[in-house]
């Protein structure tokens, strides 16, 4: 008895795997996402503040009470809110959970997010605590006792960047440039960080934290132009 003979026609898919085209399209991009929008441009809005700042702040390294301080203290305080807002866009996007590190992974998503929020406050701290300590209280009067904690603070903004830069890497939700720009930032930060805290000289110092002004605008810069990836990847 020989065996029925299968109808012609196509093999049926017994695999349930989705079709190619959907497949390829559950990672969409977007074309401007909120936290390019609104975090990188305000990261590079923040630098520019902090670069004309510093240009100012060169006079009064020799006068604290000098002329230029009004400007000074305008432009170095406004910088410092401005970076500090900067990372709530970039943390949350638009919805809480779509910002630079809003992938599916939620390890990545949570330390990105609270690296991202805890730098900014921590700048923001230590900004204004060095305007305070530097032009509040020129003399040093009653801040010889807490001469440990700029230095603690400094340590742990570094810290919260660098996380925050390896969650974003990680999350890759934001493409091409921008998905590095945060940890190239971190190590251009390290370095001139370092370099201002070991020279005394006012050009070397300047330099140093020009520097780091001009990679703030450039990343920014970076980050607003991104194109990202509504839902990330981990790698």
């Amino acid at each position: 008895m020989t065996a029925p003979i299968a109808p012609a026609g196509p093999t049926p898919d017994r695999t349930l795997a989705p079709p190619v085209a959907a497949r390829t399209a559950s990672v969409p991009v977007t074309s401007h996402p909120a936290w390019a929008r609104g975090g990188g441009g305000a990261i590079a809005v923040g630098g520019a503040l902090l670069l004309a700042a510093t240009v100012v702040e060169v006079p009064l390294w020799d006068d604290v009470a000098g002329p230029m301080l009004p400007l000074f203290t305008a432009l170095f305080l406004a910088s410092a809110v401005v970076h500090a807002l900067a990372m709530l866009p970039l943390a949350l996007g638009s919805t809480g959970a779509d910002g630079v590190v809003g992938t599916p992974n939620r390890v990545t998503r949570m330390v990105g997010t609270v690296a991202l929020l805890g730098f900014g406050a921590i700048f923001l701290l230590n900004q204004t605590l060095y305007y305070v300590t530097t032009y509040g209280a020129p003399d040093g009067a009653g801040y010889s006792t807490i001469a440990w904690f700029p230095p603690l603070l400094a340590g742990a903004q570094l810290v919260f960047l660098l996380a925050a830069s390896i969650a974003v890497v990680r999350a890759g939700v934001a493409t091409g440039a921008a998905r590095w720009s945060l940890l190239a930032l971190t190590i251009v930060a390290a370095i001139a960080g370092a370099v201002a805290g070991a020279s005394g000289e006012v050009t070397v110092v300047t330099i140093a934290l020009v520097s780091s002004c001009v990679a703030q605008i450039v990343v920014g810069a970076v980050l607003f132009g991104a194109r990202g990836r509504t839902v990330g990847g981990t790698v």
